[in-house]
């Protein structure tokens, strides 16, 4: 069916909507029955005289014949004398013309202060008593008059005067430290960082942070002390989600403002999301440095040939090769000649993690480690009490789910990680897993399950808000925002 076009005094087209007549229609006051049923009468008498082209002009002409024609003169004489839903407002200010947005008002609304809702609702009846009085042209000023008064007569005085005070909030909340100096500009972003390391979602993160930011602009804050923000966020918490995330958030900015820096190191068979997580954590916590055992294996293979270290040059579930060709032993290996591969290849490559964390110690640096090489029991050094150092071991349990990891891995990389590589030594990696699960056992090292990166997100932040709630108990400290 071919398109049908209206176009404006302006020279804009645009195809014809029966919508944009039946919200005409009603904002005259007409019946919504009666002005589908005209919307429905025009589009089709303009597609039996093959119209493919109408003026607004000619569209609101008739339009008023058929209201006339149905409910009367006065009833058309308020069509007549409105500006219908297809035609442009245009707003004059000292830089020229523009046609009146309904979006940009509502973003100046929450700018305000009020809530995606009401500055919807608001945005609405401006328009729609624009439209009313038949204006097509209108000053900013004038504009931003009617805007006020329909605030006052929706929400109060107080609410008109935010808005009217709106540009002084344009990045203009600054957060203090206590003391007053340094002052900084409110970040929603930073907030709503801080609200994922939590264990919120980004999308849920960043809607709260909108809300606080607005709740400040209510009470007409242009600065607010960061203890004083720290305290209203998490009593937000507590009212919103629960005293759990509440409470998690407030170790959590207690954590920033230790003396020692904070070493999460994540271990785990290929495959099983270590690198995922380990990203996820440094991005909630604010941690910029990061590092993979894999990296300093590949380091340490540039240094050392593969006859001086035979185990360092091969993946760390088939180390045992070169160990069973040092040895000179023939047959299939055994479990334990697999994890002596493992264990020899760990060895190596943990002097090189260890020099990472004494370096990141001295420079009080927090930093993420991760790989297959952060086994318990190597991953001690001499700083290790200038530091938080927080271990995790991740695992999938479940077979296919591993399995399936590898097929995924080799699609992304379209092909440069093939998963057959990986599935022949599966049966090598899972013994490895079993190994290091056992390990974790007996040190008291917390196991994550990476079968779902949601939840092994959560899980790691409980285990590192358990960590430190735990230090601040030993040390007599209070839980204060």
């Amino acid at each position: 069916m071919p398109e049908i076009y209206v176009t404006s005094p302006r020279g804009l087209r645009w195809p014809f909507s029966k919508g944009l007549v039946v919200e005409s229609l009603a904002n005259a006051g007409i019946d919504l029955e009666i002005a589908d049923e005209i919307a429905h009468e025009i589009e089709q008498s303009l597609r039996a005289a093959g119209v493919g082209q109408i003026s607004s002009e000619e569209l609101k002409r008739r339009m008023t014949a058929a209201v006339a024609e149905r409910l009367g003169q006065e009833a058309a004489r308020r069509v007549a004398g409105q500006t219908q839903s297809f035609e442009e407002i245009i707003v004059r200010d000292e830089y020229g013309e523009r046609p009146f947005s309904k979006g940009l008002l509502v973003r100046s609304l929450e700018e305000a202060g009020f809530s995606l809702k009401e500055a919807h609702g608001l945005a609405k009846k401006v328009e729609q008593e624009l439209r009313q009085a038949g204006k097509m042209l209108i000053d900013v000023d004038e504009l931003e008059d009617l805007v006020a008064r329909i605030i006052k007569e929706t929400y109060g005085k107080d609410a008109r005067r935010r808005y009217q005070r709106r540009l002084e909030y344009g990045g203009g909340i600054f957060v203090v430290e206590p003391g007053g100096e340094p002052r900084v500009p409110f970040s929603k972003g930073i907030l709503s960082q801080s609200l994922m390391a939590a264990g919120m979602s980004p999308d849920r993160a960043y809607r709260m942070a909108r809300e606080v930011e607005r709740e400040l602009i209510r009470q007409g804050r242009m600065v607010i002390d960061r203890d004083e923000l720290r305290r209203m966020v998490a009593e937000y918490l507590e009212r919103r989600i629960g005293d759990d995330v509440a409470e998690r958030y407030l170790v959590l900015r207690a954590v920033r403002r230790l003396d020692r820096p904070m070493h999460i190191l994540i271990g785990g068979v290929t495959g099983v999301g270590k690198s995922t997580l380990a990203a996820s954590l440094a991005y909630r916590l604010g941690i910029t440095r990061m590092t993979s055992s894999d990296s300093v294996r590949e380091i340490l293979r540039a240094t050392t040939t593969r006859d001086l270290v035979p185990t360092l040059h091969t993946s760390s579930f088939n180390a045992w090769k070169a160990l069973v060709e040092v040895l000179g032993l023939e047959g299939e290996p055994s479990d334990e000649v697999i994890l002596q591969g493992f264990r020899d290849q760990v060895a190596r490559v943990s002097v090189g993690i260890r020099a990472i964390q004494e370096r990141n110690a001295r420079e009080r640096t927090s930093v993420v480690i991760e790989g297959v090489h952060v086994v318990p029991g190597f991953l001690s050094h001499p700083l290790q009490s200038e530091v938080l150092q927080i271990p995790m071991l991740v695992v999938v349990r479940d077979e296919k789910t591993h399995r399936d990891r590898f097929k995924i891995r080799e699609r992304e990389t379209k092909g440069r990680r093939s998963m057959d590589r990986y599935l022949a030594n599966f049966a090598a990696m899972r013994m490895i897993q079993d190994h290091l699960e056992a390990l974790a056992g007996t040190m008291g090292v917390p196991v994550i399950d990476g079968d779902n990166l949601d939840k092994a997100v959560e899980k790691a932040l409980e285990v590192i808000t358990d960590r430190f709630h735990d230090l601040f108990k030993r040390e007599g400290r209070e839980l204060e925002a």
